[in-house]
């Protein structure tokens, strides 16, 4: 059985690399090539597969139990393993696909965008910039940003029309003349440090790895005109995804931007803000976003938990060698089923306390990746739990009694990281 397991493996191993080195480059959005996760998976298992066979656990009545133990102990150091190249493949996987809308790299794409959205309107285009200072995360829906806009106007632009709104900031926010001055083409040139709270959606599926894009979504001041807000790639180096437009000491409080980008987006409105009737042609501008990546310094999140879960799982592991169906060792151990009873709802006390503090950091989204720890968790406490009422009973199983309760102990730690590195492939896979 094992010899077929471990040719089935091999087989897949090898379709899945020739699947990975056979694809053409990253997907759009990624620096990383697609079909990693069931390589590793597949190669996980040729390995583990090929351990049982060299060490031939089998039939061997005087070192079987020395032999499984080794084969516990290599199933679970690869299963870490796993999870820790699965973690390497993550952080440097450098997302863009989370910025809104139509990605700008030059002016000849502004133009171009703004060509196929307009083919015929007239209109004005007022050069845009921005230059961010500090980012922080006040909550897990908002963050605060404060750096510095500026615009750069023809001589004749009226002085109402000048200037720039962020809507996405809900309880309004601070934009202070910086200067107002004439550049070296003749343009009038006014700058504006600004100071807002933005309330967005983030998505902390992947927390303590995640990769969050904090956008500004800019307006002009000249409402229901030809004007339109274009990226001043003018007062720029040529654009790359890296950290242009920030400042190189700039305060992000635990993320570190990897990433800046200008876009359109384009909003499908279900109304025309009463500008004309409704059954009239009514086009609305395209809207400019500065885009931020950023990823998470997940190195300080990621191993508090993994100490936590460790002890947790100390705990439990030692536990197991109390269970015993041997009543010479009954008076000493103090086992009884009640006893596992309350020490199982203990470390579920425990461990639901700590995934409640994950909610409160990740807030009310889906299930995040430090979560799956925990299901993890419970999930081989229930069995410790089961363990022990079946040693507790009258029952009789063949695999409880063997070596005293041995193969549960064999079971746990390869079980246990086994989960995590499956729940690891489910979250970053996807």
């Amino acid at each position: 059985m094992n010899l077929l397991l471990l040719v089935l493996s091999a087989v897949a191993t090898a379709v899945f690399a020739v699947r990975y080195l056979g694809a053409d480059g990253a997907p759009a959005g990624h620096t990383q090539r697609s079909g990693w996760a069931p390589l590793l998976a597949s190669v996980v298992l040729l390995v583990l597969f090929l351990a049982v066979a060299l060490l031939k656990p089998f039939g061997q009545a005087g070192l079987s139990g020395k032999r499984y133990a080794l084969i516990s102990g290599v199933a679970a150091v690869l299963f870490a393993l796993g999870i820790g190249a699965v973690w390497q493949i993550v952080s440097h996987d450098r997302v863009t696909d989370t910025i809104v809308g139509q990605p700008l790299m030059n002016d000849g794409d502004s133009k171009a965008y703004l060509k196929k959205t307009f083919p015929t309107a007239k209109l004005r285009l007022v050069p845009t910039g921005v230059f961010i200072q500090g980012a922080k995360f006040t909550d897990p829906q908002e963050v605060e940003v404060s750096g510095y806009v500026w615009q750069r106007y023809p001589k004749d632009y009226p002085e109402k029309d000048m200037g720039v709104v962020f809507p996405e900031a809900p309880d309004g926010y601070s934009l202070d003349e910086a200067y107002d001055t004439t550049n070296t083409a003749g343009q009038r040139l006014k700058g504006w440090h600004f100071n807002l709270t933005l309330r967005q959606r983030f998505n902390y599926q992947k927390y303590p790895l995640d990769k969050q894009n904090i956008w500004l979504r800019l307006w002009t001041n000249a409402a229901f005109t030809n004007d339109v807000l274009v990226p001043d790639f003018a007062s720029y180096p040529p654009w790359k995804y890296g950290e242009i437009g920030l400042d190189q000491d700039i305060v992000t409080s635990g993320w570190s931007p990897y990433y800046t980008a200008w876009s359109y987006g384009q909003h499908n409105y279900t109304m025309t803000q009463g500008v004309t009737d409704w059954d009239k042609p009514f086009v609305s501008a395209p809207e400019l976003y500065f885009n931020i990546g950023m990823e998470r310094k997940w190195a300080g999140p990621l191993t508090g938990k993994l100490l936590q879960s460790f002890f947790i799982a100390a705990i439990m592991f030692l536990a197991l060698f109390v269970y015993t169906k041997d009543d010479t060792k009954n008076p000493r151990f103090g086992f009884s089923t009640w006893t596992a009873i309350s020490f199982a709802v203990s470390l579920l006390l425990v461990v639901v306390v700590d995934q409640t503090q994950i909610r409160e950091i990740a807030g009310d989204t889906s299930l995040t990746y430090l979560e799956y720890f925990a299901i993890a968790q419970y999930i081989v406490i229930m069995g410790i739990f089961a363990n022990a009422i079946l040693i507790g009973s009258d029952t009789n199983f063949r695999s409880l009694e063997w070596k005293d309760n041995l193969l549960p102990t064999l079971l746990y730690w390869p079980v246990l990281i086994g989960l995590f590195f499956a729940f690891t492939l489910f979250v970053f896979a996807s």
